[in-house]
Order: structure tokens, then sequence, then C-alpha cells
């Protein structure tokens, strides 16, 4: 019997050949990789069906009243036994199946009988917030306990070694090539090639991405995208003067713009596709705040001396919007700004026109 799977962690296809009560895993070439013999145990017969898990890190392989699991260790390079599962009066399995998340094995066997196993190599628990399973070396699930969401995190590079969370929503996980994020909410996972120093700091004050800062350099890489889709040197890191959008056309194309501060009164405002910078304002007084709205075209910021700003991307205008300001944001997804003027709520409902 041959099956085939393709392992992107090593990028060659893995042929397990099944005879009698030998094992073999051969390459794309039918060169023989490793070789597992059992003729000296009377207790193995025939071995009757294999089953990948998704991952392509670890192999079940069938075999009368018990079932084997072999899993590639990356420190050794080489498949290991790791599991011999005895089930008295089971029989021959004829059937293996794995769940999606391969946290789940199905087997069947010669008399009609299905059961379904648990599979991990270790589950913990984090700050008795979050379980952590590892289903194999690359991929864990991470849920939140008092939600029961849950999400998939694996790597294609190499063994998960250290996850952390943050704001009981974000994962960050790190492998010795690669570094993996993922939103809780949202299900979206990324992995990108990193090689840290193990001073990044982690921002995720912006929605729908995260903000890498490591020696003066921010890169932003957006959840769902195994890429860094931009890069900018920054010298002041702090989720109030830095401020992402990611916005789509309705061709769905996706607009990522970037505001962030240049100088104590300095502000730039980039393109981060296309590295074009869209914008540079200079200000008469320290900014402390600035937000973008959701579309990415106007600017809110405001100064040391409490007066809130609108800056324009398209007409590229400055406009005042109050003194005395405690407080000045975008309400959530929308072009209206909300500000406080001491004891009065301020609302712009027609921010094209501030004055009115």
């Amino acid at each position: 019997f041959f099956f085939f799977f393709f392992k992107q962690k090593t990028a060659y296809e893995i042929g397990v050949r099944l005879v009698g009560s030998e094992m073999c895993i051969r390459d794309r070439n039918g060169s023989v990789v490793q070789r597992f013999d059992y003729a000296t145990d009377s207790s193995v017969k025939e071995f009757t069906m294999a089953s990948f898990n998704p991952s392509g890190e670890t192999v079940v392989v069938g075999n009368f009243n018990k079932f084997f699991m072999f899993t590639y260790n990356y420190l050794r390079a080489q498949w290991e036994e790791t599991i011999i599962n005895r089930i008295e009066n089971y029989y021959s399995i004829s059937s293996l199946a794995w769940k999606k998340d391969g946290s789940k094995l199905v087997t069947g066997n010669l008399c009609g009988s299905v059961d379904i196993f648990d599979i991990c190599m270790k589950v913990s628990r984090y700050k008795g917030k979050f379980e952590i399973k590892h289903v194999s070396p690359s991929q864990v699930i991470v849920k939140k306990l008092d939600t029961g969401e849950s999400a998939v995190m694996k790597s294609t590079s190499s063994e998960i070694s250290r996850i952390r969370i943050h704001s009981d929503r974000f994962v960050v996980a790190q492998t010795g090539e690669s570094v993996l994020l993922c939103d809780i909410v949202s299900g979206k996972a990324s992995e990108v090639p990193w090689k840290g120093s193990g001073n990044e700091k982690y921002d995720f004050s912006n929605a729908g991405v995260c903000m890498i800062y490591n020696a003066g350099e921010l890169s932003i890489i957006e959840y769902g995208r195994s890429e860094v889709k931009g890069m900018c040197r920054i010298e002041y890191m702090s989720p109030f003067l830095i401020s992402v959008r990611v916005s789509y056309t309705a061709e769905e194309k996706a607009k990522y713009v970037i505001a962030y501060l240049f100088d104590e009164q300095t502000m730039r405002i980039q393109d981060i596709d296309t590295n074009t910078i869209l914008a540079t304002i200079d200000h008469d007084a320290k900014i402390d705040y600035l937000t973008l709205n959701h579309k990415g075209t106007k600017l809110l910021f405001r100064d040391k001396q409490k007066q809130a700003h609108l800056f324009d991307i398209n007409k590229q205008t400055k406009t005042t919007l109050v003194s005395y300001c405690s407080y000045v944001n975008w309400a959530l997804n929308t072009d209206v700004v909300v500000a406080q003027n001491k004891n009065l709520l301020c609302i712009w409902y027609s921010i094209e026109q501030p004055e009115k």
C-alpha cells in the first residue's frame, strides 16, 4: 500500500510503504528515508492502513488490535515512534481519518466499530484563561475558556517553542525561524520569517494589523496574510502616536495607510503598499495624539496646547476643530468626530465641512 502527503516543511513527498510488519518512509525519488521493522515482535501483525495528520508531522499506522504513531523530530531530523495504542479485541484497523485541525483521530475497524481519539502532545493553561493544546510540534490550538473561542496556529517552517497572549485576544508564537500572530476573535493567523533580537515590542492597538517594533524599525503585519506588509523607521513607539488603517475598495483591493510622529512637531502619512509619502505635516507645537479615520483619508491630532486639529489628506488642508480639548476621536467605523471641550461635548456629523 502507498500513501502520499506533500510536506511543506521539507518540501518533499513522503511515501509510506506497508509490507507485512515492516514500514518504510521514502522520499519523492523512491529512496528510503527511514525504515521500521517489527519482524521480531510476534504481537505485530500486518500493517493495514496509514494516515498523516494535516500538518504532515505525524503518521498513524493501523495494525491488529493496535495502532502506531510516528512523529518527525526536528532536532534529530528523523521520524520516531511515539505511541503504540493497544485496544484488545479491536481486530484489524481498516480506516483512519483526522479532524481538520489535527486534534482528533477517527478509526474504523474490521467489525464496523468507529472510535474517536483526542490527539495532543501537551495541554497547558495560560493564566487560567486559555487552554493551549499542542497537537503536533508545529501546530497549536488556543482556546479561550470563558467564551469557547479558539484559533489554530500552524507553522510551515519549524517547531513552535514559545507562546504568549496579549490583551486576552492576540496570540504571539515563535519558532526558530519565524513568528506567528493570531487574532482569536477573527480566527485569522499569519506567519512571517523572523530572526528577532528578543527585545521586540508588539502593538495590537490598530484593528486588523499587528505592529512589531525593533531597533527603531516598525514592521506591519495584517492578520491572515503571511507577509510583512510594510516597514518604516520611527523614533516614537506609542499607540497614541501611530495609527494604521486597512480599507478596501469596491473591487476588494486593500489600501494600507500609516500615520506616525516623525519628530515632536512633525507627522508623516505614508502609503504602506507603495511606500509613498502622502503628506508631511509641520505643526507649531508638540503633538501628543493622532488617529486616522477608518478609510485612512483624514487625520485627527491634538497638540500639547490642547488644541484638536483635522488634516484632510486628499485636499492637503489643516483645520482647527476645538481648543481646551481633553478628548478627541472618531466614532467607530464612521467619519463622525467626538471631542470634549472643558464641560462641553462636541460632535461633528459632517466632517467634510468642519466649520459648521
